[in-house]
């Protein structure tokens, strides 16, 4: 579906209208790379738009998904990249909220582009643009990160 404001899309299983924000991030936060996607899109099919982020981070040799990443497909996509797949779930007979290992670094790096105003008031009718600004906000964090080490 395409609006006066671009592409957009509804998931729902999310419950989610517009768009998805997609990120490939290191164990410390740091953005490696961002896209923006119809919220229609599967989670499982956004992996080939990191690829570039993949590309300019040969180093990665783990990469940690949540459940809506078990297709074979995304297997296939960590091996042609070197990397090892996991999937972190929650337990069958989980009540109520728990922390589950590595699952909240994405959620905590979304928080913080949230913080810097990234996913706010996106008025960007293309999803290269929308992609573009949050790629100036993470790093406009990467260099607040550097003048104001903890």
């Amino acid at each position: 579906m395409r609006g006066p404001r671009g592409p957009r899309g509804y998931d729902g299983a999310k419950k989610l209208v517009g768009r998805k924000r997609v990120a490939l991030v290191d164990a410390e936060d740091h953005v490696l790379a961002l896209v923006v996607v119809p919220a229609n899109v599967q989670d499982r099919d956004t992996l080939p738009a990191l690829n570039d982020g993949k590309e300019q981070w040969p180093s990665l040799r783990l990469a940690i998904f949540d459940g809506a990443f078990m297709a074979e497909r995304c297997q296939d996509w960590c091996s042609i990249h070197g990397m090892h797949h996991r999937v972190v779930e929650k337990q069958p007979n989980q009540k109520g909220f728990v922390v589950l290992e590595r699952r909240w670094v994405v959620e905590r790096t979304f928080g913080w582009l949230s913080h810097w105003g990234g996913p706010l008031r996106e008025r960007a009718g293309r999803l290269d643009v929308a992609t573009g600004r949050l790629a100036c906000v993470a790093s406009l964090m990467a260099a607040n990160a550097l003048n104001n080490p903890h």
